[in-house]
């Protein structure tokens, strides 16, 4: 029961991460936006990780779990976070999350069953199809979108950008499903939740911080308006706090399951997309969003 609260805490916080993002994608570069929120991971979590090891107890895990944990979170930044913030920017929310979405669980189911040997019912399998469907219709409905960005912010426009947005939504969704493996994995291993919330986010704020000087110099990276900062890191603040509460139950309850009760992250994605940012509704992208939906749901029934 305390993991699918956890869960549930999780994808509530997320989705007021994902609404602050949608709000800086299309003004900032995602490797800034990034790059600022999971900083404050690190802000936030070193002093007691050094705290803790002037105490004597080493709070990071060593050898193998350490590596694979930093290769990880390389990766879930740089094949994950950047690409999703980055479609967000051209197709919008509505679109964006449900197809991450959709793929994080084909993908956890998928890992789960040959890392982690967790079942996948006959629902799930069946589930796969559907959430495949899903994302064909949601990259149909991916054109209408991209127009209905370019007419409120300046934003790449075309089938070709559209089309990449969508790719780079999925490629994310399998980064997270690693990302979410891994969790798993490295907790009911033994390794702390307080050492996977902070490596995996410092492999951002290390990788990225370099990368942002290199683009924007620092006078360039100063100039960000005082009320985008905050945003940022409220943004950062929040992630983290969600971080925690889904590794939590990642630590409680399957991968499958975990990433089911996170899927209420779709309806509240497309409901915030619509209300918030006045993105362009197209039947294929509610169609999409109802069949992600229910892949989702189905997934989670046992056979």
């Amino acid at each position: 029961m305390s993991g699918t609260v956890y869960c549930v805490l999780a994808a509530l916080g997320y989705t007021g991460v994902n609404i602050c993002l949608r709000q800086l994608a299309v003004t900032y570069d995602p490797a800034w936006i990034l790059c600022m929120k999971e900083t404050m991971a690190v802000v936030l979590m070193g002093p007691w990780l050094a705290g803790q090891a002037i105490r004597g107890r080493s709070p990071l895990p060593g050898g193998r779990a350490l590596a694979t944990l930093l290769v990880v979170g390389l990766l879930t930044h740089l094949a994950g976070n950047l690409p999703l913030i980055w479609s967000m920017g051209v197709v919008g929310l509505a679109i964006t999350m449900p197809v991450a979405l959709g793929v994080n669980l084909v993908a956890c189911a998928v890992l789960g069953r040959l890392y982690l040997g967790e079942k996948v019912s006959p629902q799930s399998f069946l589930a796969v199809a559907v959430l495949i469907v899903s994302v064909v219709l949601l990259g149909g409905g991916a054109g209408k979108a991209n127009d209905g960005m370019a007419r409120l912010a300046d934003v790449a426009t075309g089938p070709l950008w559209a089309s990449a947005a969508v790719a780079a939504s999925c490629l994310a969704g399998v980064t997270f499903g690693l990302l979410n493996v891994t969790i798993r994995r490295s907790a009911t291993a033994g390794v702390s939740l307080a050492a996977i919330a902070f490596l995996v986010p410092a492999m951002g704020a290390a990788s990225l911080t370099p990368l942002c000087l290199g683009r924007h110099g620092l006078s360039g990276l100063l100039e960000t308006a005082p009320q985008h900062v905050l945003l940022m890191v409220g943004c950062g603040t929040l992630n983290l706090l969600s971080y925690l509460a889904l590794i939590k139950g990642l630590q409680r309850t399957t991968v499958v399951h975990a990433n089911v009760l996170g899927a209420s992250q779709v309806a509240m994605a497309a409901a915030a997309g619509f209300l918030f940012f006045q993105e362009a509704a197209s039947p294929a992208l509610v169609l999409g969003v109802l069949l992600t939906i229910a892949g989702i749901v189905m997934a989670d029934r046992p056979g």
